[in-house]
């Protein structure tokens, strides 16, 4: 069953800008990990505010075509309600970071979701388990590592539960260990039947994907099964995708 799904998706930021997206179209499958690949200026971090709705929520631009989260237009949905449906966890993590600790940080959604308390110090501790950052709950994040504080901007995507995440860049930034600490909790969430869309111009999400979208000047212009797409390494090598 498709639980994502980009229709005819054209976007640019404002009347008489050059378009950022051409006709996006593609589902993905409950449970499917989907790579993202394209280099810098290809339109993945526009596509990943499309997906999770801020666009057009937030950022208005024109947007033509739609995206469907579990067949809805998120258009129609508010976007207080599509953040429990479909997360995004963002480059930056101190952008997601708000509150002086971690345990703060983690109920903060939750509370302007008025999830009543009890579940919301038992989210809390089924994510940081699962994130591995129990240790660090009572930390100021701003005194973190880069690799903690993704681990915290997930965990935060993570209690509200949602069944689709974007990851937009999100291990561009972290060296080996940072990353092998974020790729284990995607290889739990895929494991847990989790959606997940990977947006990495670096290849470092490999082991997650199952299929791959090659993204050039706001087109698709690949797709398929990720052993498919990375078997063809004239193409890869022709427009500058290197693994």
């Amino acid at each position: 069953m498709e639980c994502l799904q980009a229709e005819h998706l054209c976007y640019s930021y404002g009347v008489g800008n050059k378009p950022v997206l051409k006709d996006i179209t593609f589902k993905v499958s409950e449970g499917e990990a989907l790579g993202i690949i394209g280099l810098n200026g290809s339109g993945k971090t526009t596509l990943s505010y499309c997906l999770c709705g801020i666009i057009p929520h937030y950022l208005k631009g024109v947007m033509e075509g739609r995206v469907l989260v579990s067949g809805k237009d998120t258009r129609e949905i508010p976007l207080y309600q599509l953040t429990s449906k479909i997360g995004i966890v963002l480059q930056d993590p101190n952008v997601q970071i708000l509150m002086p600790t971690v345990e703060d940080d983690l109920a903060f959604a939750l509370e302007n979701h008025n999830i009543p308390r009890k579940e919301i110090r038992e989210r809390i501790y089924e994510v940081m388990e699962l994130v591995g950052i129990t240790g660090i709950r009572d930390e100021n994040p701003n005194n973190l590592s880069g690799g903690e504080k993704q681990l915290v901007a997930l965990a935060t995507v993570l209690a509200l539960n949602p069944s689709i995440i974007v990851f937009d860049e999100s291990l561009s930034m972290l060296d080996e260990l940072a990353t092998d600490r974020i790729i284990s909790v995607m290889q739990k969430l895929k494991q847990k039947g989790t959606t997940q869309i990977i947006v990495d111009h670096t290849f470092k999400g490999l082991k997650v994907y199952d299929k791959i979208f090659i993204l050039e000047k706001g087109q698709i212009i690949c797709r398929g099964s990720k052993d498919r797409v990375l078997e063809d390494k004239d193409f890869l090598r022709e427009h500058k995708i290197f693994l």
